[in-house]
Parts: structure tokens; C-alpha cells; sequence
């Protein structure tokens, strides 16, 4: 085996993997940091890890670029089926294939943090750090997950490019993963279920893909958030259960082609201004289900924006919730709500409803063009400034 590819299980470490998976990966990187020592001399290194369960103590810390850690199987389970069932005569009853415990007995939350000391502009980004194909489980939890066990699987706080976290999976977190700064991260492939939040981009980031991965989130986090985010790219997922998708100050991003599934209100919300965003070719389904919410009442509209020059075209939005479950009740849901901005335009949108419905344009919105995308009857305008071709 080449000196720059390490088996967490064959490593000569100070204890086994299977006691302290976090411990043996801090040394493994001390040793890779021990062998490449110059600025030409730093390819990197792949840390494997095999199928098995592996308990994690100690936070394993990433301060090195071009770092691959991968296993063999993303080896979801879910967790919370598990622990509402009599699991007697169950085959399996732990996620599988490439499996850490997060235990944390050093006093840290975060299973991986992945932090480099000192200013980007003089000891430069970290790049090319992946995860891939292995399992975090928080270990226990209870809904909704946060404020929860305060565990988080991954979390990025240094400002960073070219980041891919693919193939994983995340169960029993308060945050799966955390990312500060990111620029061309890519998430795909991923399923995340049973955590507080999926996916969350703090800082400034641009050009991030999210794409093609099932995230399954509960009613109190957000299943993407991202603040200051330029030109994200959210496409090809699943999102179930509370999708709540939320760019805030963000520009330029695309949300299109997405099946989201959601128990709850606030669905996509572009907030503070956020601009010049595409939600396109998504299908919206929003139903009455598990879990109880204050968060949003049903005039928040299944899309919210506040901002400029957004457009809202081809989506298809699906409501089906009891009457009497609807809050305010005796309320017509919002499907969509232009809170605030100028020159949003909404358009070739098809909404099937089991109740009366509105698209609402609140008073402080101007020049929101609104073409086929509502009846006379659903259109609910508090401004006179704005243009209505109607649905038929």
C-alpha cells in the first residue's frame, strides 16, 4: 500500500479504531503531516475506513488540504422507527457498512472539525477535502432533534474550495454539516434523516452545488440554509418530512427541478433582500402529518420572498391539509407570498388545492408580474403596483 493511502484498522495507532475511530484519525493525520513537511512536498492522503462500527471519542481535527476519509456505504438506518419499534426479531438494528458512534467524551460537539489557524491570505484556503461513503450517527435523540444532543457530524470553519462531502450518511445529529466560507463545495448523494438540519452554509460561499441527495429534517432547523450565499446551485433532491430550504441576503442561485414534501409552511424562503434567484420545475406537496409547529402559520406562503428581480416559473404546488388543521383557522393558505421587493416575477405555476388558496403580494412589493400562475379568485394583492395576466 502506498505511504500516502492508510487503513484506519491496520494503523499503528495507540488504540484501536473501534474504541476511538476519532483518536486514531488524529494520528493517522499527524503522521501524514510528519511526512510531507514542505509547500511542494503536500499531496495528501486517502484514510479508509472498512465496514464495521467504530465508537469516536475524540474530535478528529482537518487542518491539511487534499484529505480524502471514505468507507464503504453511506449504512443508514433509521434510528427513529428503530427506537419506536419492538426490534426483537429485527435483523438489523445499528446503520451499517462504514459506521462511527459519535460519543464525544472530550467535551467537544462536532465528530470532524475541519479548522486551519490562521488568515486565509497568509497560510492560504484549505482544498480538496473529502468525505465519502461512511456513516455519522449521533448515537441517541428525540424530535425535533434541536435543540437536541448539540452533535454535529461535520463542520467546516475555515474558508475553503473545492470541498466535496458525497455519498454519506447522517442520522441522530442536531447539524449533519456545517460549512463557513465555502467556494465550489459540492454535497451530493448524501441522505440525511433524523437531525436537526442538513445542510448549512454560515459565512459567505458561492458557486456550491447541492444536488441529488435525500434530506429528511424535522420541523425545528432547516433541511439548506445559506446566508450571503453567491450562485448556488440546489437541484435534483429530496427533500421530506419539514422541507424548509432558506437563502438569506443570497444572489443569483438556482432552486429548480427538487420534489419537496413537507408537513409544514415555509417551504423555499428567500429572505433580506435575497435577489435575482430562480425557482423553477420543482414540485411542492404540502400535507398534514407528524410533528407540531408554531414556527410559521399558514399565510407564510409555501414560498416567501423578500427581495428583487426572483422569478418563480413552472413549479407545480400540490395542497392537501384538512381544513381544520389549517392555521389561522378559517384561513385561505398562502401558496405563494411576495412579502417585500420589486420586479419578482411568477409565472406558468400550476397549484392544485383541496381549499381555497392565495397567492398574496404584500404592500410593500412593486412592478411583481403574475402570469398564469393563479385564478382571479386566488390572487390577494395589498399594492396596486403590479401586472396579472390570470390563470383561466
Amino acid at each position: 500500500m502506498a505511504d500516502t493511502v492508510y487503513d484506519v484498522t491496520t494503523f499503528a495507532a495507540s488504540v484501536s479504531p473501534h474504541t476511538d475511530i476519532g483518536r486514531v484519525i488524529n494520528e493517522i493525520i499527524a503522521d501524514i503531516k510528519s511526512r510531507q513537511t514542505t509547500q511542494n512536498t503536500r499531496p495528501g492522503a486517502v484514510i479508509y475506513i472498512p465496514p464495521g462500527h467504530y465508537d469516536l471519542l475524540s474530535r478528529v481535527t482537518v487542518d491539511i488540504s487534499f484529505l480524502t476519509i471514505k468507507g464503504s456505504g453511506h449504512g443508514f438506518l433509521s434510528e427513529a422507527i428503530r427506537d419506536g419499534s419492538a426490534t426483537g426479531s429485527w435483523f438489523e438494528v445499528q446503520p451499517g457498512s462504514s459506521h462511527i458512534r459519535v460519543l464525544n467524551t472530550d467535551g467537544n460537539s462536532e465528530a470532524f472539525l475541519v479548522q486551519r489557524a490562521g488568515r486565509p491570505e497568509d497560510v492560504g484556503r484549505l482544498s480538496g477535502v473529502v468525505f465519502q461513503d461512511f456513516c455519522i450517527d449521533g448515537v441517541s435523540a428525540v424530535k425535533p432533534y434541536t435543540p437536541g444532543n448539540s452533535k454535529t457530524g461535520i463542520s467546516v470553519q475555515s474558508d475553503n474550495d473545492s470541498f466535496r462531502i458525497e455519498g454519506m450518511g447522517f442520522v441522530y445529529l442536531e447539524h449533519a454539516m456545517t460549512v463557513r466560507g465555502a467556494d465550489a463545495c459540492s454535497f451530493t448523494n448524501n441522505f440525511v434523516a433524523e437531525c436537526g438540519s442538513s445542510i448549512e452554509l454560515t459565512g459567505a460561499s458561492q458557486s456550491v452545488k447541492i444536488t441529488n441527495n435525500y434530506l429528511i429534517s424535522a420541523w425545528a432547523g432547516f433541511s439548506i440554509y445559506a446566508e450571503k450565499a453567491e450562485g448556488i446551485n440546489i437541484s435534483g433532491n429530496t427533500i421530506l418530512w419539514a422541507c424548509n430550504i432558506t437563502l438569506t441576503e443570497a444572489n443569483r442561485s438556482t432552486i429548480s427541478a427538487n420534489k419537496l414534501l413537507s408537513n409544514f409552511p415555509g417551504m423555499i424562503s428567500l429572505l433580506n433582500g435575497s435577489s435575482g434567484n430562480l425557482i423553477s420545475g420543482n414540485h411542492f406537496r404540502r400535507v398534514y402529518g407528524d410533528g407540531t409547529s408554531t414556527r410559521f402559520d399558514d399565510l407564510y406562503g409555501l414560498v416567501h420572498l423578500s427581495g428583487d428581480d426572483n422569478a418563480v416559473i413552472a413549479n407545480q404546488f400540490s395542497y392537501s391539509v384538512p381544513p381544520q388543521n389549517i392555521s389561522p383557522a378559517g384561513s385561505d393558505p398562502t401558496i405563494i407570498l411576495v412579502a417585500g421587493g420589486a420586479r419578482n416575477y411568477l409565472a406558468t405555476n400550476n397549484i392544485s388545492a383541496n381549499v381555497g388558496v392565495k397567492v398574496v403580494l404584500d404592500a410593500s412589493s412593486t412592478e411583481t408580474k403574475l402570469l398564469y400562475t393563479a385564478q382571479n379568485s386566488q390572487v390577494r394583492a395589498y399594492t396596486e403596483n403590479y401586472a396579472l395576466v390570470a390563470t383561466p
